[in-house]
């Protein structure tokens, strides 16, 4: 089957344009069609360098899937002590790095990679220790934490658990976004849940959040004062509550406008998504150029 490399949009596409534009092509681009074995190699390098992940966003993925793991066994009765709940985040971070280490994911692109393994960066023990650690820690402040109480206080029945991949099309470009959880209210108000695993607390409504309310106002045709967003931070058990504005929603509008033009302004042919690599400038960051996990392949060019 051939698979067309359709245009979309979505808020980590737009950080990575605005990262580093060659970074951006070879995930989007150059990487298409690395999955099949009869690629040309290099094609099927970046593939597998595209689905790597640095140390840090992949403790965050992992704490992301324990969390709904342990809402979707409340959803269906079951209780799941702490104790448990840490068990099995334990083996999945052992699974994980283990086969990391091991390089499994230059066979099975699709499994865990982690940049530090594949660059071979000398990473001490006590700050991987450091990182399990927190990602234990946490799990805990879930489990414990108010806004866990106020989730169980609503009736199941109203418990919206989103697909992992959800799209919708805004002026004719699909735009994916993955949203944590979701609860509709006796009040007929659609409530937000957003997880942060980061150790700084950002108190201020981002661009990821506004396109959350632009899907959901859009799925249930909803009043943006019926929409409430959540953002929970489980490193340091802080939540912050955000109210949408028509002017939210406008705004965000406007951004995505923007960030969609500047990205098909590059491409050599924009009705057939088509990029020419030389078009796609890497960045004078440096900061960047050290930690990108397409380096080896950059450096080539």
């Amino acid at each position: 089957m051939n698979f067309q490399n359709e245009f979309s949009w979505s808020k980590s596409r737009d950080e990575l344009f605005n990262e580093c534009k060659r970074k951006y092509y070879f995930k989007h681009y150059g990487c298409w069609g690395g999955w099949d074995q009869t690629a040309p190699e290099r094609i099927k390098e970046l593939y597998i360098l595209k689905n790597l992940s640095t140390r840090h966003i992949w403790i965050g993925g992992v704490v992301h899937q324990i969390i709904k793991y342990y809402l979707i066994q409340l959803k269906a009765g079951n209780h799941v002590i702490l104790s448990n709940l840490l068990f099995k985040l334990k083996n999945k971070l052992k699974e994980d790095y283990d086969g990391s280490e091991a390089g499994t994911y230059k066979k099975f692109p699709k499994k865990c990679g982690l940049v530090e393994h594949e660059y071979k960066y000398l990473i001490p023990k006590d700050e991987w220790d450091g990182l399990f650690k927190t990602a234990e820690n946490c799990i805990t402040n879930f489990y414990n934490s108010d806004i866990l109480k106020e989730i169980k206080k609503e009736d199941i029945s109203k418990w919206l658990f989103l697909e992992d991949f959800l799209y919708f099309n805004f002026e004719g470009t699909k735009v994916y976004l993955s949203i944590d959880f979701a609860i509709k209210n006796e009040d007929n108000q659609i409530i937000l849940y957003d997880w942060k695993t980061g150790k700084e607390r950002d108190v201020e409504m981002d661009i990821q959040l506004a396109c959350y309310a632009l899907y959901v106002i859009q799925k249930w045709n909803l009043d943006p004062s019926r929409l409430i967003i959540k953002k929970y931070n489980v490193a340091i058990d802080k939540e912050d509550k955000f109210e949408i504005t028509d002017k939210t929603i406008e705004d965000i509008k406007d951004y995505m406008r923007k960030s969609i033009e500047d990205m098909k302004n590059i491409l050599a042919d924009k009705e057939k998504n088509i990029a020419n690599e030389e078009d796609f400038l890497k960045t004078t960051n440096v900061k960047n150029c050290l930690r990108c996990n397409f380096k080896k392949t950059c450096d080539l060019v």
